[in-house]
């Protein structure tokens, strides 16, 4: 399920990041999507404010069934302009990247999680954010390519 800003609050929050993207000092910083001209950059307490979505599947790190909470890919694209553009680039803080086709996220419900199982991500739990597919409902998903795709320690996104 997508989740649109629905709150006074979260439309506040995405019209401040527009308007004023330099106003998170980098200390501040916990993600950052750069589109062109457009740098947003949200702290932790932003980045939790924001809209999300609940992906439940299995991956290869983990045993069993675990649910990811956190923005979809969908959601964080549409807060920047990325006309004619085709390619995110995913950033890990150890400056890890994988290319990524923009229409993954339109295709799938991508979450870029900070919760997983009701626990927030740490740094040594594949967070802050981990980005995951939903695998386990998507045979086509279960793929090497995809699983280079689940980046985590995610700190940026930019659109190419």
């Amino acid at each position: 399920m997508k989740k649109l800003l629905t709150t006074p609050a979260q439309i506040l929050l995405a019209i401040f990041a527009l308007i004023l993207p330099g106003a998170v000092a980098a200390q501040d910083a916990m993600f950052t999507i750069v589109s062109g001209d457009t740098t947003l950059t949200f702290t932790e307490e932003e980045y939790l404010a924001l809209p999300t979505i609940e992906v439940k599947t299995e991956n290869e790190w983990f045993d069993g069934m675990i649910s990811y909470i956190g923005p979809s890919g969908r959601s964080l694209l549409d807060m920047v302009p990325h006309e004619g553009a085709t390619t995110v680039t995913l950033y890990a803080s150890d400056d890890y990247s994988v290319p990524v086709p923009i229409e993954d996220y339109y295709t799938y419900d991508v979450v870029f999680a900070h919760t997983a199982d009701g626990r927030r991500l740490s740094r040594r739990g594949k967070g802050p954010i981990w980005v995951m597919y939903p695998l386990s409902e998507n045979s086509e998903l279960q793929d090497p390519l995809y699983n280079s795709r689940l980046i985590y320690q995610l700190v940026r996104m930019e659109i190419n």
